[in-house]
């Protein structure tokens, strides 16, 4: 898949002309605008200088890394058809316009309906509505497992079911589609071409009255020939050299190549979790795994766990979360040299160098109906030198009109 990039003023007259098409012929279509917003100030402090999310700035306050504001049109065109526009700009991004969503979807009976175009990627359970603050307690989503993927958005199509069990219910969304873009790596701290091909996503969630059962895979072909280019290779080329030098013949280095690259590779997401609401008690936990499967990838395995109280129109949750990574070796059975065998040990063991954890305490006050001020304090520890231990204290309110 080829990506174009666009300026920000051309984003904005693209989006301009969408949202002109919507209301060219307002007597065709009956269109709804709906919205969120958040405008939050950030304070990071770490204590190797380093911020430890990209987007976030460390050693001051900010309202850029965590405001944003989102506009959404929807057209409803009659007899199950309708189309569907989000206007969306972020802080940390100097607010340029995109559209982020934009879609067709069609509603085949009471409980199928199938969408086509751009749309959220439900990579776990709240990935579809994650940027919407006022949806959830947190000042921000725990990072370990909500950790900004770049493909949070994928073109594709979506089938989204409901079914009524009797005194439960469940929602089921099957999904194909693919994604290019840009993805960052930790390794070299920047940001580097990345693609997914053949997207397959399908996730459940089974609801009683006051609980919550959910889980979810999520798989792909990786397009990462510039991962290959800019990280795997350059890392493994000393070692090559060395095993060359050492009598390795041309068969085994390019075997060991094919190991270690990430291009044409699968990988493998998966979530599952558990929400309760009873008597005003609320208990949250989500766990997931994911790694991109026979290469140098190191295996991620994150979850959370809060424990909230509602007090009339004030919400207080404390949680904690971690997020680990770990070498796995497997991808390297069959190599005979041992100098290609180290170097490829090396850069997988160079891709499971982070881990972070922490705990974080967050207070939502509804002092309106669509708006809620959020106080949030986080202190985490990273394994990166580079970011070490480090606090994040953000203020602001979130709404939704």
């Amino acid at each position: 898949m080829k990506t174009f990039k666009l300026s920000g003023k051309r984003k904005l007259l693209i989006s301009s002309a969408v949202f002109a098409a919507l209301f060219s012929q307002p007597l065709l279509a009956d269109v709804k605008l709906n919205g969120f917003a958040s405008i939050r100030g950030t304070s990071v402090s770490t204590d190797g200088g380093l911020e430890p999310f990209p987007g976030f700035e460390e050693g001051e306050l900010s309202f850029k890394p965590e405001s944003l504001f989102a506009i959404q049109a929807q057209a409803d065109l009659g007899e199950g058809l309708s189309a569907t526009v989000q206007l969306f700009g972020e802080g940390r991004n100097d607010f340029d316009i995109e559209a982020r969503w934009a879609y067709l979807s069609y509603q085949l009976n009471d409980s199928h309906r199938v969408s086509a175009g751009r749309f959220a990627n439900p990579i776990f359970h709240q990935s579809e509505y994650e940027k919407v603050g006022y949806a959830h307690n947190f000042s921000r989503l725990p990072k370990a497992v909500y950790i900004d993927f770049e493909f949070s958005t994928i073109e594709g199509v979506a089938l989204d079911s409901q079914f009524n069990l009797g005194d439960y219910s469940l929602s089921t969304k099957v999904l194909y589609g693919g994604w290019s873009g840009e993805a960052f790596s930790a390794v070299t701290n920047n940001f580097v071409d990345f693609g997914l091909d053949n997207i397959f996503s399908a996730n459940a969630t089974l609801a009683g009255d006051w609980w919550q059962l959910f889980g979810g895979v999520f798989a792909a072909e990786i397009d990462g020939a510039s991962i290959d280019a800019s990280t795997v290779f350059p890392l493994a080329a000393p070692g090559i050299a060395m095993a060359q030098n050492m009598g390795a013949t041309g068969a085994q280095v390019n075997d060991f190549k094919s190991r270690i690259g990430w291009d044409g590779k699968d990988a493998f997401y998966w979530f599952s979790g558990f929400a309760v609401d009873y008597n005003n008690w609320l208990l949250d936990f989500e766990y997931v795994d994911y790694v991109v499967k026979d290469s140098t990838d190191a295996l991620n395995q994150s979850w959370y766990l809060a424990l909230g109280r509602r007090f009339d129109n004030v919400v207080v949750t404390l949680h904690t979360e971690d997020y680990a990574q770990k070498a796995d070796h497997d991808f390297l059975n069959g190599v005979a040299h041992p100098v290609l065998l180290a170097t490829g040990k090396g850069i997988n063991n160079a891709f499971a160098q982070r881990e972070f954890d922490g705990v974080g305490l967050s207070v939502r006050y509804d002092f309106h109906p669509s708006a809620a001020i959020k106080l949030d304090y986080f202190n985490g520890s990273d394994t990166r030198p580079a970011v070490g231990d480090y606090e994040i204290v953000s203020f602001g309110v979130d709404l939704v009109f």
